[in-house]
């Protein structure tokens, strides 16, 4: 027998509409005998159980899982769609969607929950309050994956932004460099995972006995630009620093155009690390040193447990912290 037939497989086998096909299955007298052939042929050739479809809608069941992304620019969250999409194993149906990190959309996105169009929403990157988010899973399945939220109870997939950030600074100090700038994002489109990276970069600074210098600190966005701009803005500086820790590969790959239109070689002149291992990573020119984040992982476990707590009816609030690493490549040797 398949697995996971819906009435819209059997709907699209026989040639009807998915109201002909419940029809049928009802036994209505307002079906052709030619439909009513098509669709039980449909059937038994899909393996079609229509007690499972009777069973689905008692249990408000839908097979459909919502994903909601802040945005559709960053690549990474590619791999962890790809994740997801392989995790769900063709059980359960992937809708994506896009606040563009507004709240009021992203609350819009969640009334699929609540209206019982989807059975779990896994959210990357909300700007809901914990305590808000906490609300909707006391009655749904929901869960949140790459980005955490403050104070909220959610299964949770994430790497440990502070302590990779952390990482990272510290074996540029450690290979002897004690100047090291950081670009980041700006407070007003600030994520909880640059906030945690801009604290790895300031304790790594304090372990090793150095202070923290603003004007090392560039706020912009998560754009190319940005760290076109944040490069410029270093290489002016009267004591520029020797490496560079960006919050994204983007922004690192922004910082070593900017740079080399100052004459400046990432690699040799300037170290510059990114984060998160997208495929620009590899493509760009130098090749770009980075953090990588398992991101495919993370899809993956984060649908494989929200799948658990749907089939037995639990809610689970699990913080799960998966392991980054360090991918050298041309533009900086740590």
């Amino acid at each position: 027998m398949f697995v996971n037939v819906t009435i819209k497989d059997v709907a699209k086998a026989a040639g009807v509409s998915v109201a002909t096909v419940s029809r049928v299955i009802n036994g209505s007298c307002a079906v052709t005998e030619e439909k009513v052939k098509a669709v039980r042929e449909a059937i038994q050739d899909l393996g079609f159980n229509p007690n499972q479809m009777a069973h689905n809608l008692r249990k408000r069941e839908t097979k459909n899982i919502l994903v909601i992304l802040p945005s559709t620019d960053h690549s990474f969250y590619s791999e962890i769609l790809r994740g997801i999409e392989d995790g769900a194993n063709h059980e359960y149906d992937i809708i994506i969607s896009t606040s563009h990190s507004f709240l009021h959309t992203e609350i819009r996105l969640l009334a699929m929950l609540t209206n019982h169009l989807v059975d779990a929403a896994i959210i990357l990157g909300s700007r809901l309050s914990g305590a808000q988010l906490d609300e909707y899973a006391r009655h749904h399945h929901i869960a949140l994956c790459s980005e955490g939220v403050e104070d909220s109870h959610l299964l949770t997939v994430l790497i440990d932004n502070e302590k990779a950030a952390l990482e990272a600074v510290d074996r540029f100090i450690k290979s002897g460099i004690n100047r090291v700038g950081l670009i980041t994002t700006g407070m007003e489109i600030s994520a909880p995972s640059s906030d945690n990276r801009l604290k790895g970069y300031l304790k790594a600074l304090d372990y090793n006995g150095l202070k923290a210098d603003t004007e090392l600190i560039w706020r912009g966005d998560y754009s190319f630009g940005s760290g076109v701009k944040a490069a410029h803005h270093f290489s002016a500086l009267r004591q520029p620093p020797q490496a560079v820790l960006c919050v994204s590969d983007t922004l690192a790959a922004g910082a070593i155009k900017g740079y080399s239109q100052k004459g400046i070689k990432a690699g040799k002149d300037v170290q510059i690390c990114g984060f998160d291992n997208i495929p620009l990573c590899d493509m760009y020119s130098p090749t770009i040193t980075t953090v990588s984040q398992p991101g495919y992982e993370m899809g993956k476990t984060v649908i494989e447990h929200i799948i658990k707590d749907i089939k037995n009816d639990i809610y689970t609030g699990e913080t799960i912290m998966l392991a980054h690493s360090i991918v050298i490549r041309e533009s900086a040797v740590l």
